[in-house]
């Protein structure tokens, strides 16, 4: 407490903007309002730095900006003479700003900087590192969190998130640098370029490449791409018009852009939660939607992430992450298989997904014959993956990531997971479909039915304060110790490997399983549990249970 005090009393006499020097007078008699925004000194979770805008340590805000850039560029210039970066914002609030403010403070340290002109998506600027062979790169995003949110991410030269060794070397760095002292000015200045035109014709064009076609037959292609009938929404975010592009490559005719949701506006007015995890996201889009849609698509403030709608048994219904993976990795694999790709997996290809997504992929990799390997939750651990590849001479291996937070990702041009190519793999799966006469949910009907039943949910046990982090550690202490000793009435299994990473993983004698998390970016617990059954009903009836014997057990920590 005596320290969170101390760092308040230090900003206080510090020259603060005007927004802040204000902030800092309102909390001036609160106790626990400045313990939570000085405990401590932000660090990279597992999405880079990210939290609440507003003033302290423990806040994004121009401060912990600058502070942060200065120990990237210490970072860079220990390994580089002259490095190059591309940054990239999305819509939200201040994000522009801050991004304007990187490439400045990173000038001043002698490093040129390429910046995007206008809110890009997170996959182009991890296209835009390799594409101009940049030596880093620095994304502006609180990705789906609420409007009072915004983070700050950090790539290296192949693209990929900064992994958690080099987020340690990194803040090394960083701690050696005071919030307020002024930045030694490089002999050479370094350079503020735009991102012009060239890096989005060229990212579209590598996203273009990708389209995965289930039929030599264009004409067949061509009428089943205009006769579906889709509703999409940006929900106020960067991939509006990269998304637009991607529709009318496709030849998608029958589109309705939710107009509500179209401009550029990070404080997300008619969409508090941008996250299309959530079903009240795709609200205002429904509204839209008519008895001639077939499907609905969302895609977040920076679009990597995309969500779906599709109907079932006469109403819309939100896919779950998990659905929509099994979806796309089982028509890749078809495609690639026994369609105009090739006859053979075997041996040939790889899918990546995170240990906390749906075992049930499983399921669909072993009937092509493909590998199928677990990483930690995070989608630069799939990138790494992707790397080692290409180390081994194997980049084209990598056949496709996805993790259930509606993260995936289908080829090499980009090491992040990416919306826009989601979009457009969704888009190609739904004609498919509907030239023949079924839907989305349809197929997966006809997946379970011909690999079993499988049901998986994700719930949140959330906390409000920097204190509840101890309540979270002992959480994850319990359950290490065997304070979950059963589910559904049978004992579980504890794979105890996981628990350098803090992830706890159990699994049932029937294939059941549950992971249980600290999100690696806001103060909550995440639960996944997946259920198998005899049949669907059976898979909800026992998920349902699980869930249900979960809260409970968590309940007692709130």
């Amino acid at each position: 407490m005596e320290k969170a005090f101390k760092q308040y009393s230090s900003w206080c006499q510090a020259p603060l903007p005007e927004k802040l020097c204000q902030e800092a007078q309102e909390i001036k008699d609160n106790k626990d309002e400045i313990y939570d925004r000085f405990c401590k000194d932000m660090t990279f979770g597992t999405s880079g730095l990210r939290g609440k805008m507003g003033l302290g340590s423990n806040r994004i805000n121009e401060i912990v900006i600058r502070r942060a850039t200065m120990g990237v560029a210490d970072y860079l210039l220990a390994k580089h003479s002259k490095p190059k970066v591309i940054i990239g914002y999305d819509t939200r609030i201040n994000s522009k700003k801050y991004a304007e403010r990187t490439a400045a403070d990173l000038a001043v340290r002698g490093v040129d900087s390429y910046i995007f002109g206008e809110p890009t998506p997170v996959p182009v600027v991890s296209f835009a590192i390799r594409y101009l062979k940049a030596d880093g790169g620095v994304m502006i995003t609180a990705s789906h969190n609420p409007k009072e949110y915004n983070g700050y991410k950090v790539y290296d030269h192949a693209g990929n998130q900064i992994d958690d060794k080099k987020a340690r070397m990194l803040e090394g760095y960083i701690e050696k640098r005071a919030y307020f002292e002024e930045a030694e000015t490089a002999a050479e200045a370094g350079r503020v370029f735009i991102c012009g035109e060239e890096v989005k014709e060229a990212y579209l064009a590598a996203v273009h490449d990708r389209i995965l076609n289930w039929t030599e037959d264009r004409e067949e292609l061509k009428a089943a791409l205009s006769d579906i009938n889709i509703v999409y929404t940006p929900l106020n975010g960067a991939g509006r018009d990269y998304a637009l592009r991607v529709f009318d490559d496709l030849g998608i005719k029958k589109l309705s852009v939710v107009k509500e949701q179209l401009e550029h506006n990070g404080h997300f007015p008619t969409c508090p939660s941008p996250n299309p995890e959530n079903e009240r996201a795709f609200d205002v889009a429904c509204k839209n939607a008519d008895d001639l849609t077939d499907i609905i698509i969302a895609t977040d403030p920076d679009s990597d992430r995309m969500g779906v709608m599709a109907k079932k048994d006469g109403r819309f219904q939100r896919l779950t992450g998990d659905q929509v993976g099994i979806l796309m990795l089982d028509y890749v694999c078809h495609c690639h298989s026994k369609g105009i790709m090739g006859k053979n997996l075997k041996g040939r290809k790889t899918v990546y997904k995170s240990f906390v997504s749906s075992p049930f992929a499983e399921d669909i990799a072993d009937y092509y014959g493909v590998e199928i390997k677990d990483v930690p939750t995070g989608f630069k651990n799939i990138a790494a993956e992707m790397e080692k590849l290409k180390d081994e001479g194997r980049e084209e291996d990598f056949l496709f990531g996805f993790e259930e937070s509606l993260g995936y990702l289908y080829g090499n041009y980009t090491r992040d997971k990416d919306g826009i190519l989601a979009l457009q793999m969704v888009c190609l799966m739904a004609a498919c479909l509907k030239a023949h006469g079924k839907t989305l949910y349809d197929k997966l009907t006809e997946l379970y039915q011909k690999h079993g039943y499988v049901e998986s949910k994700a719930i949140s046990i959330e906390f409000k304060t920097e204190k509840d982090r101890e309540k979270i550690e002992q959480i994850m202490e319990d359950v290490f110790e065997g304070e979950l000793k059963t589910l559904l009435g049978e004992s579980i299994t504890i794979d105890r490997a996981n628990r350098q990473i803090n992830m706890f993983r159990a699994t049932l004698p029937q294939g059941h399983q549950v992971i249980i998390r600290p999100s690696g970016t806001e103060i909550k617990v995440k639960i996944y549990a997946f259920a198998r059954g005899k049949s669907q009903k059976d898979a909800v009836k026992n998920l349902d249970n699980m869930i249900e014997e979960l809260e409970k057990f968590a309940r007692k920590y709130h």
